[in-house]
């Protein structure tokens, strides 16, 4: 049966594009090759010699449809279009059309567990060739031997780990336990961003790359003061517009720190510490100080129109903000419009790194690897599988910033391109590796049990207590713990209330899965 290539609008665009940066890429006269369709309601992609073709480039995912529309119009539909001797297969290790019309509770779909079948790709003569995984998935990918280191491939084509930047290499090479198993072509970071002429105005030295966050909070102080209204401007604002939870607004301090909320193996809190006590105290005090605006509530004034939407930042009522790479697009549209903007004088701003952590020097905060793409180690089309990794992190495809406006590309020149365009500097957002992903596993644990969100609800209250003076700090987290080690002790009922039965098979799997990521 013939298979015929359905291109979306935006992936025939996309090839369209690629055609005038890459001339050439077209074979006269060259046929598609005839595939056999996809059995009908196939969950896994494990498929028999009989259906195999000889030149189709088969990609794993851990979950989706296959021939998973944003996979192909994201990074396969250009290459497939002009390369029309090869036939790309997307092939799922959990087909999700296999359950959309079951119970998301039922046995069925409970006991299925993604690096199991993840593992059914890699195995055999129908092994997939390519491996598009996230971190988490890539690390136990590695861990397993299913995947290829890709330093000899790069020594092949010329191409260099120092094309890319340090922020990315590092991240995946943390994952590869020191070895390049995979590269990605996009990731997102953040930059501390501060108002040049505030400190210029306030003979405030401005902050530096590699500033720690003990000099960061001492210039908050020094900054932070009125402006020509007497209204407050706060000295640093963890994020541009006020967080509706104060505990996700500081992730910027804690990632990097490593500061976890609980362990769910021990079922044990971990907020009673040093650590914890240190840092609610200080921000508690500068707070108190009006250095930083944690307290404060996002809120609306129906009398007073706020072109800005609440971006203390832009309204110059913070010095200094955190914020990615897209932020700054923002800052040049706002300074574009500026006569049309009420009271607004456009200001000159100025980016460098996160503060960081004595001893953490090199890791950073919300520096987030984007798709990972690796060669699979039974894969038998390995030169192939390396071609198309080659391509999706390519410079040429790079410079079509078709990534996601909230992420960069990988690649530094294209970093650098974007950075001029957009007026921040490129260093401020590439010299950082990311944090290990305790926060992110938090979330899925809560993902996994909804019940566990009440953990980060108690949290959420008593931290704004304390940062509003009604509680000392360590009565707060002494008692976040109390409450936090009460919602460990689960599974519960519907009713919420404890039940001291056997776990059920998705907390089992889930621990299974957080256990691996850890050890």
């Amino acid at each position: 049966m013939q298979k015929e290539k359905s291109l979306s609008w935006k992936g025939v665009a996309a090839a369209l594009t690629a055609l005038f940066l890459l001339p050439g890429c077209f074979s006269a006269g060259s046929e598609q090759p005839s595939v056999e369709a996809p059995e009908e309601g196939v969950s896994s992609g494990v498929k028999s010699e009989e259906s195999e073709v000889a030149n189709t480039l088969r990609i794993g995912i851990v979950t989706g449809e296959a021939e998973d529309r944003y996979y192909r119009e994201t990074y396969t539909d250009i290459y497939e279009y002009m390369h029309p001797e090869l036939d790309i297969e997307i092939v799922p290790a959990i087909d999700t059309t296999r359950y959309r019309y079951l119970d998301p509770d039922s046995e069925q779909v409970r006991t299925r567990v993604p690096l199991e079948e993840l593992q059914k790709l890699t195995e055999g003569k129908a092994s997939v060739d390519v491996l598009i995984l996230d971190a988490e998935m890539l690390r136990s990918a590695v861990d397993k031997g299913w995947t290829q280191p890709l330093a000899p491939y790069m020594e092949k084509t010329g191409e260099a780990e120092q094309e890319f930047a340090p922020a990315v290499i590092n991240g995946l090479k943390d994952l590869g336990g020191g070895q390049l198993y995979a590269l990605t072509p996009d990731y997102a970071s953040s930059a501390l961003y501060y108002n040049v002429d505030w400190f210029e105005r306030h003979n405030v030295k401005p902050p530096e790359d590699g500033m720690t966050w003990d000099e960061a909070f001492a210039l908050a102080r020094a900054a932070s003061g009125e402006d020509e209204e007497g209204a407050t401007t706060y000295g640093l604002s963890f994020t541009p517009t006020l967080a509706e939870d104060p505990l996700w607004a500081i992730r910027a301090y804690t990632e990097p720190l490593g500061l976890s909320t609980f362990d769910l193996e021990s079922e044990e809190m971990k907020v009673n510490t040093p650590q914890w006590l240190e840092l609610w105290t200080e921000l508690a005090d500068m707070t108190k100080q009006g250095a930083i605006p944690l307290a404060l509530r996002a809120a609306t004034d129906p009398e007073k129109y706020d072109p800005f939407g609440g971006d203390l930042f832009l309204g110059e009522k913070a010095a200094m903000t955190i914020a990615d790479s897209s932020y700054a697009s923002d800052l040049q549209t706002a300074a574009r419009n500026a006569q049309r903007i009420s009271g607004f004088d456009p200001f000159e701003w100025k980016t460098v790194t996160v503060p960081v952590h004595p001893g953490k020097e090199d890791i950073g905060a919300s520096v987030k690897l984007g798709d990972t793409f690796s060669i699979v180690s039974s894969s038998t089309r390995k030169d192939e599988a390396w071609e198309f990794i080659r391509f999706v992190t390519g410079e040429r495809v790079q410079a079509m910033e078709l990534h996601d406006p909230y992420r960069m590309p990988s690649r530094l020149d294209a970093i650098a391109s974007e950075a001029e365009k957009y007026g921040y500097r490129s260093d401020a957002f590439t010299k950082l590796r990311p944090a290990e992903p305790i926060a992110e596993r938090e979330d899925q644990a809560v993902q996994a049990n909804p019940q566990l969100w009440q953990i980060g609800d108690a949290g959420r209250q008593l931290f704004q207590r304390v940062l509003e003076g009604q509680i000392p700090a360590k009565q707060a987290l002494e008692q976040w713990e109390n409450e936090g080690r009460r919602w460990l002790k689960g599974p519960f009922t519907d009713e919420g209330t404890l039940t001291f039965g056997t776990e059920s098979p998705q907390w089992q799997t889930l621990l299974s899965l957080l256990n691996s990521k850890t050890s």
